[in-house]
Order: structure tokens, then sequence, then C-alpha cells
């Protein structure tokens, strides 16, 4: 007898989604710590959307600091995240996740709240440094938090439901700067970040368990039940930095890719519209809404996709999007056809960064999260650091297009990475596995 299934209504996508939420509420939403995560989630992305919407603009109205130098501040704060990813990784492993976002979120307040009164560029180089380091033991302790404390058959949704939570921080983050500068001097949106980032810190150690340990079901999601455990020797148990890097590079690589691509489309894209294509300055900010709205518009569904079809077919389908998107913007000849891109970019491309969190954690031990993710991040700060540095060269010598093309072929190599290292990918393993029980 055969079922002949209809075709999903967007409707009935939108019901299966709220089900599946509504499930969630009370099952591992229920844990306090993913509760508090999310909270201290959303309050940290508050801050950080309220200095990102001002720190261009003080810095060359208020200090009168010129473009390229502003680029070369932002360059600090993402090597800030590149060099600091991995010691944050092994200092939540022997600290805790509390403690280091705790301490990470008061370093960030600190950091922030005094950028504005620094008198000199290597002050305000430095502190950028320290944003992008103490940023980085931020997230990597919420990573971390989150992925302990679920199980794998959700991981996809629960990290999608992180990128929300920080991303409708930036968006209430940039309005409240806003209100704040109608009220106070520039000045005062950096000290008032910083007092959101602080509280952040008391809700972190207040509402979070001093030790946070794994829940059962949050490790190794595809393994099959009918193998024994083998013993672990000590060096697999924890597996020396690069090894890790190994395992979990089909998760890094195209993290790597997406902090090359947000990084030089957020600097040149506006550029290239502006010389190329004639477009206003004015008319280019609302890209960066295209993208956001995308994001929003995706992210779940990606993420349901992801924890049902697998995460690394996943992010091979998004990778593939990265290729076609971004040679097409070398030929779309209109503002609106570009916003329209974007648009598809924010919702096929920014949903990588939580399928590739996903992923990784199903590849290593609960153990190694804090230490893997922070890999992710090291590899989304060394992305961040090397996009603007070779995108500026390439725009500046050979032009857009070419700057453009050059990141296509760079998602094109990320594609045939994650076809290359399929095999890492757990649920591709399960699946060899079942087929050759089945040929037996």
């Amino acid at each position: 007898m055969t079922t002949t299934v209809s075709p999903p209504t967007p409707a009935g996508q939108w019901s299966k989604v709220r089900n599946e939420l509504q499930q969630l509420w009370h099952t591992e939403l229920r844990d306090s710590n993913i509760r508090a995560a999310y909270v201290v989630c959303a309050m940290t992305g508050t801050a950080y959307g309220m200095v990102t919407a001002v720190v261009a603009v003080y810095l060359n109205k208020v200090r009168g600091i010129d473009t390229p130098t502003i680029g070369v501040l932002a360059m600090f704060f993402a090597a800030g995240i590149a060099l600091f990813s991995v010691p944050m990784g092994k200092a939540i492993q022997r600290f805790a996740p509390r403690m280091v976002l705790s301490l990470g979120l008061l370093g960030y307040a600190t950091a922030t709240a005094i950028f504005p009164f620094l008198a000199t560029l290597l002050g305000l180089g430095a502190a950028r440094g320290f944003d992008g380091a103490f940023s980085v033991g931020v997230w990597v302790s919420l990573e971390t938090v989150l992925l302990m404390r679920t199980t794998t058959a959700h991981r996809g949704l629960i990290t999608s439901l992180y990128t929300i939570s920080m991303s409708t921080g930036y968006a209430i983050g940039a309005v409240i700067g806003w209100i704040v500068m109608l009220i106070y001097p520039m000045p005062m949106v950096f000290v008032a970040a910083g007092l959101f980032a602080s509280l952040a810190a008391l809700i972190a150690y207040v509402f979070l368990d001093r030790d946070i340990q794994p829940i059962a079901g949050s490790g190794h999601g595809h393994e099959h039940a009918d193998e024994a455990p083998k013993p672990e020797a000590a060096s697999e148990r924890h597996p020396p930095i690069l090894k890790l890097y190994w395992r979990i590079k089909t998760a890094c690589i195209p993290t790597f890719c997406y902090g090359y691509f947000q990084a030089s489309m957020v600097l040149f894209l506006p550029l290239f519209l502006i010389n190329s294509r004639g477009v206003k300055e004015e008319d280019t900010v609302f890209l960066v809404a295209f993208f956001s709205i995308g994001m929003a518009a995706s992210v779940v569904f990606v993420g349901r996709l992801g924890d049902r079809y697998g995460h690394l077919k996943t992010v091979r389908s998004l990778v593939g999007l990265g290729v076609v998107l971004t040679a097409s913007l070398v030929y779309l000849p209109t503002l609106w056809l570009v916003a329209v891109a974007v648009l598809f970019a924010g919702a096929s491309l920014a949903p990588i960064w939580p399928m590739s969190l996903a992923l990784q954690s199903l590849i290593v031990d609960p153990r190694d999260f804090s230490r893997s993710n922070a890999l992710l991040n090291g590899s989304y700060g060394l992305g961040t650091l090397a996009g603007p540095l070779v995108s500026g060269f390439l725009f500046k010598h050979y032009g857009g297009e070419t700057m453009f093309l050059h990141i296509a072929v760079l998602w094109a190599l990320a594609l045939l990475a994650t076809l290359a290292f399929r095999r890492d990918d757990p649920s591709f393993r399960a699946i060899a596995h079942a087929r050759a029980r089945a040929a037996v």
C-alpha cells in the first residue's frame, strides 16, 4: 500500500515550527541555564548593537579619524577574536563557562565604557583588541552552555534561536543607542553599552549553574547504539588542538569563509555600488537591513533542516548558494536587484554560523565543546581579519568585480571541502553504516 504525501504549505511549515518550539519550551528550554543563556545573549547583543551603530560615526565625526584608520581599528577587534579564541576555550575548560562568561562581560564592559575617553590611536586600537578578546570569551561560553544542556535532536534549532537572540539584541541596541544620542553626548552611548554588559554579567553569575555538566544525549547523536563504547586514551579524550581542528574542519572552513565574506561586503559593497553603479551613499545603508531580514526569516527553518537532513549537507547547500549570490553581485545592474541578492544572502549565508556550530558539536566529545567552539570562533575571527586585507587590495588595484569573484571562488573551494571531507559528518557515517549492514 502506498501513501501519497502532499507538499507542505507555508502555513503548515509555520505550524510545525510553532509546535516544535512549544515542545522545546517544555523540554530543553525549561532548563534554567538555557533560558539564562538566551537572556544574557540578548543583553550582550544589545550592548554590541549600541556600539556598532555609533562607533564609526563617533570616530569620524567627533574624533576626526579618517575611514582607512577606522578600518584598521576594526581589524584590531578581529585580531582580538583570532588570537584569544583558543586560550578562552582552555580557560572555560578549566574554570567553567559561568566564570569566564561573567568576567568576559565585565572586561568587555570596561573596554567599551572607556573607549571614547582614550586620547591616542594606540589606546583606541588596544581597547578594540580587548573588545574582541573578551567578546570571544563571551561567545564561546554561551555556546558551550547551550550545547552542553541540549540534546543533538534539536541542536540546529537551539543554535538558530541563539543567533536570533543575538541579532534581536543588535537591533534593539541600535535603537537604544539612537535614543541615548538624542539625550546625551555621543560618548555616553559607550558608557550605556558598558552598563548593559555589566548587568548581563550579573545575570550570568546569578542564574547560571556554577559547574555546568552535559545532559544525556548532548553528544555523538549519530553513534550506533549497537556498538559497545571503546575505551579512550587520554590523548583522545582531550586531543591536541590541531587534531581537534582537523576533526571539525568541515565546520571551521565555511565559518572562515562567512567571516571573510561578511567583513568584506560590509566595507566594500557600498563603495562598489557608489563608484560603479552611481548609487547615492545614503541609499546603501539599507543593505544591512535587507541582510538582517533575510537571516531572521530563514534561520529557524534552516536549523530544522539541519536537524532533520544532516548539518553538513545543509551547510553544503548554503555554501553552494554563496557561490552564486556572490558572483551575481558583479552582474546585477541596479541597487534593488543587489538588495534582493543581499536579502537571499542573509537568508542562506547567515545560517552557516549556527549550522557549523551544531555540526562541530556532533563530532567532538561534550568535554571538548569549549575548545571546539573556540576554534570555530577563531576561524570566524581569522576570516574577518583576512577578508578586508585581501579584498581591500583587490578592490584598490583590480576593481570590485575581481574582488567579488575571488570571494565566489573562495566559497567554491569551501564547497569542495564539504564534499571531500563528507565522511567527517556523523550522519554520513551513520548512513554508510546502515547500508553496509543491509548488504550483509
